[in-house]
């Protein structure tokens, strides 16, 4: 399992699209650089009328399936 810590920086604006297609993919970077596609359905629970900002963890699985996206404090 690969694990990567990101800083997520979005206005709702460009996130509110994503609500209307289920098959959304994000482009986000990690902090190590990594350009990674994660389904919109991961970041979802955390969208607020501000947008999606903070610092978040994704774990991967063995075929890069997302196995884990959440919140760090």
């Amino acid at each position: 399992m690969r694990q990567f810590t990101l800083t997520v920086d979005f206005d709702y604006g460009p996130l509110e699209a994503a609500y209307r297609r289920p098959d959304t993919r994000v482009l986000l970077r990690a902090d190590g650089g990594q350009l990674l596609s994660v389904p919109f359905r991961h970041l979802r629970p955390y969208v607020t009328l501000a947008g999606l900002h903070g610092r978040f963890a994704l774990e991967l699985g063995p075929n890069n399936d997302v196995v884990r996206f959440y919140a760090l404090p």
